[in-house]
């Protein structure tokens, strides 16, 4: 449906242009037969120039609605990870496989990593604005936050 809509627009500016033109190349045959080529309302040598930037503005209007749109790829996770410290790293590599959420008991069981180490190590992610803790009972709920799980999806 959208398409259809885009065609329909286009065949409009087209049509538009067509009959801009036509009516100014009648306008420009009527001005020299009457012999008044002073003194006509539009003078002739500005009516090009604004004959050929409707064309323009026309041309990249129908060229913005065509082009495709900037496709966004997402990150590889390599080389995301290559920014963090070590620990970081194995955290970040443990939430991204657990769909960018995972309790921070399930990170520490992952990782192999002390409970202090982690706990130090999210905080400074969340320091950062990388992920975001939830409490929940007596652990926490580690999340990315939504600016950095869009960059992977």
């Amino acid at each position: 449906m959208e398409h259809q809509k885009k065609v329909i627009l286009i065949a409009l500016f087209v049509v538009i242009f067509v009959l801009l033109v036509s009516l100014s190349s009648w306008y420009v045959q009527l001005i020299i037969e009457s012999g008044t080529v002073c003194s006509c309302a539009i003078p002739l040598p500005i009516l090009l120039p604004i004959i050929a930037s409707v064309g323009l503005l026309i041309g990249t209007l129908i060229y913005s609605m065509y082009s495709p749109g900037i496709e966004r790829k997402p990150i590889d996770r390599k080389s995301l990870l290559m920014f963090f410290e070590e620990t970081e790293q194995r955290i970040m590599d443990t939430i991204l496989s657990n769909r960018g959420e995972v309790s921070q008991a399930r990170i520490v069981k992952l990782t192999g990593l002390p409970k202090v180490k982690v706990f130090r190590s999210l905080e400074k992610l969340k320091m950062k604005g990388i992920i975001e803790k939830e409490s929940k009972g007596k652990t926490n709920t580690i999340r990315l936050t939504e600016n950095v799980a869009k960059l992977f999806q």
